[in-house]
């Protein structure tokens, strides 16, 4: 639980006199900055800056949790520094929130005593045992939208609420499809959300204890690169329109990035990875969460993935599906979940660890502050997700390229819904990848060919009339999220399909 400390805190200690002051400003003894970097459970470590000096503290100790929560902790002076010999210790507690409050951020609060005595100015000799008081208020996480904003013409079309349902029915319908029931099933058909290659096996055929098992020989790994590749392509267009340079993708997974030596409190170029929070009754994705932040998730997993999927020996034996399916349920939804952070109803202000609930979609989830990466309705709000999807669709590339070296001739590219694909064949088997149904062809998103177009047409015209797209996906949602789900698998899972489709996170 170190993670709860998490980031930079403004930190000021102060005089314990007795006896009235004039000013507030007699009282402060030193005013600071700290900075709390991950470390393993129960673990504390960081730094203590002060403005003006060259001094500086390196601290190390343990966290309790409790209610309140009790931090201990030794800072030791750098002997590069004028803080050479100073060792101080503090014990603090970690202020609980009030469940009705406004506008709190995070506080600590206790009393620091020097450890040993050390020079101070003019060559005195500061005594050990002196007792101070202190308040340290977290500054919190700097979001990635206030570093690397999208251009407001791009959140506009983003944190619509057609975009926004979109994007979450899309995943949820391939995500969920073999564990509905018939009447979900003929419901959502009826209306022409009906996804034509399921994503994910039933949660009652996974034996080996983890969370997904992919589809990977149906095609669906197709529907989920071109989907995206027009979303990406989409966004680049009218960046373009604008004479903005377009958002360029990562090439490589960004390496953990200590906060103490970037330099600036919080997140330097926006691709820090955000601290740890904790959902209070979903232990399961708290030790995901924790492992998917970590260093070491990094550099065992991540930079192997990012390596494998550049690889030319390996991609040349993958076909499109393969390769899409491979890298959804694998390396895009751990960085979704590892570059997510808190997230806070975008009304009331209030902490909302995992987001909103899966059927909620009140208007106050369409307001352009709700961006939580771990959630379809969100994430593409995020300016890291065209970051991270950009490394995806590079990938397609990458994929194209082995085999243009291996199998020439093999693979022939084609245009298709505004992007550059590629004709059916050995590697590649839909003619028409799914990026939604045809009544989302007239708002300008996710067009469809002409044969998927008729297709659909005509199963959701005599279901749903003339209803707009915007209403339609409101009904699927209520249909998706307004009944629980089928008790197909065992008791000791049922559970954690059932929260799958209340959170729908990654």
């Amino acid at each position: 639980m170190a993670n709860v400390l998490f980031g930079v805190w403004t930190y000021r200690s102060f005089y314990n006199k007795t006896d009235s002051v004039k000013t507030l400003n007699d009282l402060l003894l030193a005013e600071g900055q700290i900075v709390f970097e991950t470390a393993a459970d129960g673990a504390i470590r960081g730094e203590l800056t002060f403005p003006g000096s060259d001094a500086r503290l390196t601290l190390v100790g343990s966290l309790q949790t409790g209610v309140p929560t009790t931090a201990r902790f030794q800072g030791v002076g750098d002997d590069s520094t004028s803080a050479k010999g100073w060792i101080y210790d503090y014990l603090c507690y970690l202020v609980p929130s009030w469940p009705n409050g406004q506008g709190q951020v995070a506080a600590l609060v206790g009393s620091v005593i020097r450890t040993v005595p050390h020079a101070g100015s003019g060559g005195t000799i500061r005594p050990a045992g002196a007792v101070y008081s202190f308040v340290a208020v977290n500054r919190g996480f700097v979001e990635p939208r206030e570093v690397i904003p999208l251009p407001g013409y791009i959140i506009q079309m983003q944190a619509s609420r057609h975009h926004r349902l979109h994007h979450l029915i899309w995943h949820s319908v391939r995500n969920s499809w073999l564990e509905l029931r018939s009447d979900q099933v003929r419901a959502i058909t009826k209306l022409g959300w009906n996804p034509p290659r399921p994503a994910k096996r039933p949660q009652s055929q996974i034996d080996d204890g983890s969370e997904t098992l992919p589809v990977i020989d149906n095609g669906s790994g197709e529907d989920f690169l071109f989907m995206h590749r027009q979303m990406v392509s989409e966004v680049k267009k009218m960046m373009q329109q604008h004479r903005h340079k377009p958002i360029q993708g990562w090439y490589e997974i960004p390496e953990p990035t200590s906060l103490v030596d970037s330099g600036y409190p919080g997140n330097p170029d926006g691709f820090a990875v955000p601290p740890t929070y904790f959902i209070s009754d979903d232990e399961q994705t708290n030790r995901r969460l924790q492992a998917l932040k970590s260093d070491k998730y990094f550099w065992t997993r991540l930079h192997w993935w990012d390596r494998q999927f550049k690889n030319p020996h390996y991609l040349r034996t993958l076909t499109l599906g393969e390769l899409g399916s491979l890298i959804e349920f694998s390396v895009h939804n751990d960085m979704h979940m590892r570059w997510s952070s808190l997230t806070y109803d975008p009304v009331l202000g209030t902490p909302v660890p995992g987001g909103r609930v899966g059927g909620d979609i009140a208007t106050k989830w369409d307001l352009p502050t709700y961006d939580y990466l771990g959630d379809f309705y969100s994430s593409h709000v995020n300016p890291v997700f065209w970051r991270l999807h950009g490394w995806v669709d590079k990938r397609i590339d990458d994929w194209f390229a082995a085999h243009e070296q291996a199998h020439p001739g093999q693979v022939t590219e084609r245009p298709l819904g505004g992007v550059t694909w590629f004709e059916v064949g050995r590697w590649v088997r839909q003619p028409d990848p799914w990026s939604g149904p045809a009544m989302m062809a007239s708002t300008g998103m996710m067009k469809m060919s002409s044969a998927g177009r008729k297709k659909v047409t005509k199963s959701r015209t005599s279901a749903a009339g003339n209803d707009d797209p915007v209403k339609v996906m409101e009904k699927v949602v209520a249909i998706l999220y307004g009944q629980p789900a089928r008790p197909a698998a065992p008791a000791a899972r049922r559970k954690r399909v059932s929260h799958r489709h209340r959170r729908t996170r990654f």
